[in-house]
């Protein structure tokens, strides 16, 4: 069919709305073509953001293998050095151990050889004369009148300190010690010298005693000011092998202090002040309570031979530890 004509002059006859659609059809032709070309733009630019964030990634995860590495590898020492310090723990507690009854074991020895001797004090010096055994001899014939025959096999003041060892130190003589062929001989001039109690050569008075270790020294003489509060309380005293207080109380009894911490306490009722001697370090209870453990804490009965492997694994431990550092190095 003929579209129809229409002369100039004349309105059109087609519609204004189907203009508009015509041109907005254009206009959204053009709007979708640029959304395309943003789109497209976008997914270039998020391809590359995830090209390296792909990258990102993937350095993190290989940080992490790194890092979970290394943990592992702390782990793995902290582990060998936590088995090093438990066998370090077996041989100090057991060195520990071993070194305080070798101290006892030596302190014992060294106290039975001396069961032969006897101490001689405040004896003025160069009195002996250039012969120290015959002076002894003469000693003990004269003025403890002992007859029978009395074998000393030594006799020597003390050496160096020019202060009789347990005596005041106003005291500037050296004392002497003498040494008997046999205990009895020892014990018998001694219990002569003990009846006696007042001896004197140029009218200075001297004292016989036994001859202990320096160690057992020590503790007898913590007694000394309070031997001297109780005589002046009339209340008499003697000190027992080691080091043991015995008080003879009025009323026929004794009472026997085992040490002197002991006796420090004790004496306070009878009125006598003491210093508290210092209380010497336990350190197997030292290193309990600053949290070292020892084997035989960690089971009633430790197997045969814990000892002997502990320092065993303890030096292989080292070897080890020797050799990764020269491989570092």
């Amino acid at each position: 069919m003929p579209k129809p004509s229409h002369k100039r002059g004349e309105l059109d006859p087609t519609p204004a709305s189907q203009t508009g659609l015509e041109e907005k059809g254009a206009g959204s032709a053009d709007g979708t073509s640029e959304i395309l070309k943003e789109l497209k733009l976008f997914r270039t630019e998020t391809a590359g953001n995830f090209g390296v964030l792909r990258k990102e990634v993937s350095d993190i995860k290989l940080n992490f293998e790194e890092l979970k590495t290394r943990v592992n590898d702390a782990e793995q020492r902290i582990a060998d050095n936590e088995e090093r310090n438990m066998d370090l723990t077996k041989v100090l507690f057991h060195l520990i151990r071993k070194q305080k009854y070798l101290e006892e074991k030596c302190e014992d020895l060294e106290g039975r050889s001396r069961r032969n001797n006897l101490r001689i004090y405040s004896v003025p010096e160069k009195t002996e004369g250039s012969n120290m055994i015959v002076f002894i001899e003469k000693l003990i014939r004269e003025q403890l009148s002992i007859r029978e025959e009395i074998y000393i096999e030594r006799a020597h003041r003390v050496g160096g300190t020019g202060v009789s060892v347990g005596r005041a130190a106003a005291d500037f003589t050296r004392s002497i010690i003498v040494c008997f062929r046999s205990f009895k001989e020892k014990q018998r001039v001694l219990h002569a010298a003990w009846s006696l109690k007042d001896i004197r050569i140029n009218d200075q008075r001297i004292y016989f005693d036994e001859d202990y270790t320096t160690e057992v020294f020590k503790e007898r003489a913590k007694y000394r000011s309070a031997r001297k509060q109780l005589q002046e309380r009339k209340i008499k005293s003697r000190i027992l092998y080691p080091a043991k207080l015995m008080l003879f109380l009025q009323d026929g009894k004794t009472k026997i202090f085992e040490n002197p911490r002991e006796a420090a306490e004790g004496l306070k009722d009878f009125g006598v002040t003491m210093e508290v001697p210092r209380k010497e370090p336990d350190w197997d209870s030292a290193l309990r309570a600053a949290g070292w453990q020892s084997p035989r804490s960690r089971s009633k009965r430790a197997p045969a031979g814990e000892i002997t492997a502990s320092v065993e694994s303890l030096r292989l431990s080292l070897d080890s530890y020797e050799n990764d550092k020269t491989d570092d190095d």
